[in-house]
């Protein structure tokens, strides 16, 4: 599975974990001020959640007076903090919508159903009735985790998805045993305060029913830390939930034997281990809080592990959220002014139709005609596509992150034809005098496996010669900065050629083009490779739509640092119109060259040859520009 892809499925259950434990909470302690009498102590409960998730500072800045409906608002439909409910559902879903491919219809309907019902809630829903808002959330929560168990293969996605569950419940288990109460004695809590405490946090972690049926009745505060703590067969406790994300990572790491990899199934296994062999004595003796901080602390080494060997990321700075990602050596700054966004929605017609002169048999038929769900800033919304005769299809992508199809046919008598209507919309940011900021798709964002280094590499396509080279040299050398040097490879290629796509070749090369001085636009996309590879910069080939065009068209990227964290970023240059790419262009595939984003390709069995039929029409339905 691709990288992206399994840490979406990752933070999917993290967040839907945190925000059903989230509302647990708030019902089971606003319950709880029912039976105490005291503001100060209504106050203390809600200030120690505060402080154990390090938000105490933003709620004073955002309430400064304190109270419980204005806390109550706060974790739950207040979009200024980070890690209200309404947020959490809205970075699940985002993180769905990322991977929609992925998913079952199902889990995406309920998902972004629940989302759009939180996202209307307003503070006079939870005056009127906190109750019922919080055991809708509540509920809601545990309906999307059957739908996800109910629908979904359980593959690689599903496994992933499972871990980040774990790992989020066995973290909030034991944050929640950090406790006072729970430090005391082994006899039943006799006041009446420290009973409906130890009530109130087996009831946050939906155990009491549970509980009860070890222990009677009796609300004995270690018997609580033993059962939350050590039972193997509770699925909220810590060893349960540490015992499954062992088993997780053993079966998604198999049959990697990469050093990484084993040093996340040994930190799993440690953790699981320690708390099976662990007893309440040692928990004691080496003090409560210090050993659930312990417990703490391997989770989150062990989450930094897991994003270092399966999401290529350098891992995460705290458990509540994700670290921004950096590059792994310093590079030059490109300077970036403060961008507003320009988007557009653009209409896409794309048919194509294969002719034979014979019937032909066993026909395979590869396409790359559809843009992701998602790339950077851009969304597919409505896709529509129709195949005559039908034919057997699966989906895949492959190792640059592009979306492939495959069409299989047993028998074709004399054609396939193609039909795809797709709309997408797209958005490109601008400085504040007009002009098209420095932006693209961040690196740690790309869905390839495929590092930057194959993009510096000549082949059979991108190659070069003495007056290619001599070209690069003289271009190269007064200039330092990558922004500037890719502009001006850009600016050599228009020089040197003509655009003309009726004398485009596929199999032209970046050297029979400098002769020929004109083509189509992989014809200038392979020249500016060339170039760019030759000065030292990592550049791909790209395929896709732009309005007006009677095919598909081909652009370059460039990988660049951008912004403050000079972080390295794909930006697309347009050779032939000596341009970088704004709102109007649409991404469908990236590759070394040409050969690696082929809209369509395939074989069969039989001697006739074949004739392809291409007619693409692209049209901006829409745009419009954005505020500063």
């Amino acid at each position: 599975m691709l990288s992206r892809a399994a840490e979406s499925f990752f933070w999917i259950g993290r967040y839907i974990e945190r925000a059903e434990y989230t509302a647990r909470y708030t019902n089971v302690k606003f319950h709880l001020m029912q039976e105490i009498s005291t503001r100060e102590d209504q106050q203390a409960i809600w200030q120690r959640y505060l402080e154990g998730t390090g938000e105490h500072d933003l709620f004073k800045e955002l309430y400064p007076q304190e109270g419980t409906y204005r806390f109550l608002e706060f974790v739950t439909t207040n979009m200024q903090n980070p890690n209200s409910q309404v947020n959490l559902i809205k970075e699940a879903r985002a993180n769905a919508r990322s991977i929609q491919d992925e998913l079952s219809s199902e889990v995406w309907r309920h998902l972004n159903n629940f989302y759009l019902t939180l996202k209307s809630k307003t503070p006079n829903d939870l005056i009127n009735g906190p109750y019922e808002l919080l055991s809708e959330i509540r509920d809601t929560c545990y309906t999307l985790d059957g739908v996800f168990g109910g629908t979904m293969i359980h593959d690689e996605g599903w496994n992933f998805y499972r871990l980040g569950k774990n790992v989020e419940r066995a973290n909030r288990t034991a944050r929640l045993l950090d406790d006072l109460v729970l430090c005391k004695a082994e006899q039943e809590a006799g006041d009446m305060t420290d009973y409906h405490h130890c009530l109130s946090i087996l009831k946050t972690a939906s155990a009491f029913e549970a509980y009860r049926k070890f222990y009677s009745a009796e609300l004995v505060p270690r018997k609580i830390v033993q059962f939350l703590l050590f039972h193997n067969r509770f699925p909220r406790s810590v060893r349960f939930s540490a015992g499954a994300i062992s088993s997780l990572l053993e079966r998604l790491s198999w049959p990697s034997r990469r050093p990484e990899v084993r040093d996340a199934e040994r930190l799993a296994g440690q953790l699981a281990a320690d708390l099976k062999y662990g007893t309440l004595e040692e928990v004691y003796q080496t003090g409560l809080s210090a050993f659930l901080t312990q417990i703490i602390d391997q989770l989150d080494t062990l989450t930094n592990q897991v994003a270092n060997t399966f999401f290529r990321s350098p891992g995460y700075s705290e458990i509540y959220g994700m670290s921004a990602q950096k590059p792994q050596k310093p590079l030059p700054l490109v300077t970036q002014p403060t961008p507003y966004p320009h988007k557009a929605v653009l209409s896409v017609q794309h048919r194509f139709i294969y002719q034979y002169l014979e019937p032909v048999s066993k026909v395979t038929t590869v396409v790359r005609v559809l843009p992701p769900q998602h790339y950077g800033d851009q969304k597919r919304i409505d896709l529509w596509w129709h195949v005559d005769p039908p034919a057997d299809y699966r989906h895949f992508t492959d190792a640059f992150g592009n979306l492939v199809w495959q069409l299989d046919h047993t028998r074709i008598e004399r054609e396939i034809s193609c039909s795809v209507d797709m709309r997408v919309e797209t958005r490109a940011l601008y400085s504040s005098d007009h002009s098209l900021a420095w932006s693209g798709l961040p690196l740690h964002e790309s869905d390839g496996t495929v590092q930057p280094s194959e993009f510096q590499q000549l082949t059979s396509l991108v190659n070069t010669s003495d007056d290619l080279t001599l070209l690069v040299k003289h271009t190269k050398e007064p200039i330092s900065e990558p922004d500037q040097l890719a502009e001006a490879l850009m600016h050599q290629t228009v020089r040197h050629l003509r655009y003309d796509p009726e004398s485009a070749q596929v199999g032209s090369t970046a050297t029979q083009v400098l002769k020929t001085q004109a083509g189509g636009s992989q014809d200038f996309v392979h020249f500016m490779l060339s170039l760019c590879r030759q000065a030292g910069l990592p550049a791909r080939f790209v395929s896709g739509y732009h309005p007006n065009e009677k095919d598909m068209y081909a652009w370059v990227e460039v990988l660049l640092p951008l912004g403050s964290q000079q972080e390295p970023t794909w930006v697309g240059f347009d050779p032939v119109h000596a341009r970088r790419c704004d709102e109007q262009y649409i991404t469908v595939a990236v590759g070394r060259d040409y050969q690696d984003v082929a809209p369509t390709s395939g074989y069969y069995l039989g001697t006739p040859a074949s004739n392809l039929t291409v007619n693409v029409s692209v049209i901006l339905e829409h745009q419009n520009q954005g505020t500063q």
